[in-house]
């Protein structure tokens, strides 16, 4: 009887790795040949010159306590000459800091539709670039400069097709709204005060685009067609402090447990043994199925099997991969830590920062928990700082989605295109409040050197790709009936 029950499970074995063969083989890629559209590279040298100025205005996040704005308001000089008609035609509205949202009224009110990106950038120094940060510096191929990518590229996109637009005589089937803050980089509150205007006057967005996920090649392992990376949800963010407290002394005679003791045994814990959910989401799942008909035999194997073998790569993917972690489960990065003042002084207080990015499967309260509950052990307090949830799921089965997907392929016909989880954080999250249609998606080329650029240094952005985005955002908008 145990041998038949062997046998049995052994020719299902085989049956399984058969059907998984067989459907490997069959999901290949069957990429006819689809070629990026043309860019007229005289018109993408045009658009360098005028996206240049952009770049050479230095708007570092605004700030309150600084009241910074007049940074904003050069670079407001720069777009109101770079696109004169919109500015003419569109009504504006601005708010404290600088940030902006522009009207283009339209036929009806019935599918408003927001455009996003925002105008501030992180800081720079000069030190490991190539050439001055904020130069705007043009070359063959590409714009160099700090906000390049991210994301003074899509603001200028954006402007300018809505600008070449208006000069066409071509009017909106639906309002359009144009909305840019001044600090995101520091999860700052212009954007929320654009929501709160549109909830005031009870407008609700049919579809909100905004930075995030874009056209990057080799986006996963193995895959070399260009992926349109969709964002359908970011991450939460919490910061904690974890502290651990003794009578100190001094370090001649060194007492067992100190505070950092305490703090290393607790972080030793945490890194060895992941404390935490571990969970693939459907828009996970569909990242790896969408993708695996791109990827070589052996991951399109597994990940194009999803059915079979989706319980083995969500145990292993985080074990080997800190991305796959992130995918799979709110994650944890202690980030700073202090102690004594004085190498010779055993601290009466020493803290660590914990930095978690958590995910829809775990929020910041069960987080928070679980790390609680081992700091407990070690006799370590903790204190919840800056926080925010994990952003709703955006709706991919919807008609506002299914747009999205059409004018990506049209635009951009050799890509394939997924549903993504952001890691970071974005503007977008306060939309969520008013439309379950946030997408994420910077509608730019780019490969894994130049994605490493953003934050990094000798940030730029290819002329051609600059084009493409000008052309996207200008069919997304003629197409929305």
């Amino acid at each position: 009887m145990v041998l038949y029950i062997l046998l049995g499970l052994l020719s299902l074995f085989v049956l399984l790795m058969i059907i998984a063969l067989i459907n490997t083989l069959i999901i290949k890629d069957k990429d006819k040949g689809e070629e990026p559209l043309k860019v007229d590279l005289g018109y993408s040298d045009l658009l360098a010159k005028r996206f240049s100025k952009m770049i050479q205005i230095k708007t570092l996040s605004y700030k309150k306590e600084l009241n910074n704005i007049e940074s904003f308001d050069k670079l407001h000089e720069v777009m109101n000459s770079l696109f004169p008609k919109t500015f003419e035609k569109l009504d504006k509205i601005e708010f404290e800091g600088g940030s902006l949202l522009l009207k283009w009224k339209g036929k009806n009110k019935e599918r408003p539709m927001v455009l996003m990106a925002h105008q501030d950038v992180v800081p720079a120094s000069k030190e490991g670039w190539n050439d001055e940060p904020f130069s705007g510096k043009i070359t063959d191929s590409e714009v160099y400069g700090r906000g390049t990518l991210d994301t003074k590229s899509t603001l200028f996109s954006f402007f300018q097709a809505v600008e070449e637009l208006i000069e066409e005589g071509f009017i909106p089937e639906q309002d359009i709204y144009l909305s840019s803050s001044t600090d995101e980089e520091i999860s700052g509150f212009g954007a929320k005060m654009a929501v709160d205007y549109l909830k005031k006057n009870k407008i609700k967005p049919y579809i909100v685009l905004d930075e995030g996920g874009a056209i990057v090649t080799r986006a996963l392992p193995t895959v070399k067609k260009p992926m349109a990376l969709i964002g359908v949800l970011e991450k939460g963010y919490v910061d904690v402090k974890f502290t651990a407290i003794s009578r100190g002394g001094h370090s001649s005679t060194p007492p067992k447990n100190s505070p950092i003791a305490r703090l290393s045994k607790f972080i030793t814990e945490v890194e060895n043994h992941f404390p935490l959910k571990t969970k693939m989401i459907d828009e996970v799942r569909d990242l790896f199925i969408l993708a695996s008909p791109y990827m070589g035999f052996g991951y399109r194997f597994l990940f194009g099997n999803m059915w079979l073998f989706k319980p083995l790569i969500t145990w292993l993917l985080p074990k080997i991969n800190s991305y796959g972690r992130a995918l799979l489960s709110t994650t944890i990065a202690f980030t700073m830590s202090k102690g004594s003042d004085a190498s010779n002084v055993i601290p009466s207080e020493a803290y660590v920062i914990c930095n978690m990015r958590t995910h829809p499967i775990q929020n910041i309260e069960e987080s928070v928990g679980v790390l609680a509950e081992i700091a407990k052990k070690y006799d370590i307090s903790y204190e919840i700082l800056e926080n925010r949830e994990a952003s709703p799921i955006s709706k991919t089965d919807n008609l506002a989605f299914k747009y999205v997907k059409e004018e990506i392929k049209k635009a951009y016909p050799d890509v394939s295109i997924t549903p993504y989880i952001m890691l970071g954080g974005t503007d977008s999250r306060f939309y969520s409040e008013i439309t379950e249609s946030v997408y994420r998606f910077s509608p730019v080329r780019m490969d894994q050197s130049e994605l490493n650029k953003i934050h990094g240094k000798n940030e730029s952005i290819k002329k051609t790709a600059l084009a493409e985005a000008v052309y996207f955002y200008k069919e997304f908008i003629k197409n929305h009936k």
